[in-house]
């Protein structure tokens, strides 16, 4: 299970629209912050994204994040925006293929 997890997230989907389901998705108006902090995400990233949504607390300044299943980074990319620069996010994935995406763009 776990190999045929890691070829569909790592390897057949090559953007969101690949995905086979819109299970994840929702109609929800998100947060003017999360919204903000998201538009200064890297396309490639955003375009490799196949998570279910950001849901984030308004006071994370300072805080330290463990991501699991942080896919491409989008979600750390977001959060580490909201901790500032004495905060610290943590994304850990278990598909190189979005592992690498997501650090081609450490310095954006």
């Amino acid at each position: 299970m776990k190999d045929s997890v890691k070829a569909y997230y790592g390897q057949e989907l090559q953007g969101s629209h690949d995905l086979k389901t819109n299970a994840c998705c929702t109609d929800a108006q998100m947060p003017q912050r999360l919204r903000k902090a998201l538009a200064n995400v890297h396309d490639e990233v955003m375009a490799r994204y196949y998570g279910c949504g950001l849901v984030a607390p308004d006071l994370l300044q300072g805080m330290r994040i463990l991501d699991l299943s942080s896919g491409s980074g989008r979600d750390c990319y977001a959060l580490a925006q909201m901790v500032g620069e004495n905060g610290y996010v943590l994304g850990v994935d278990m598909t190189e293929e979005q592992l690498a995406v997501a650090n081609r763009h450490l310095d954006w």
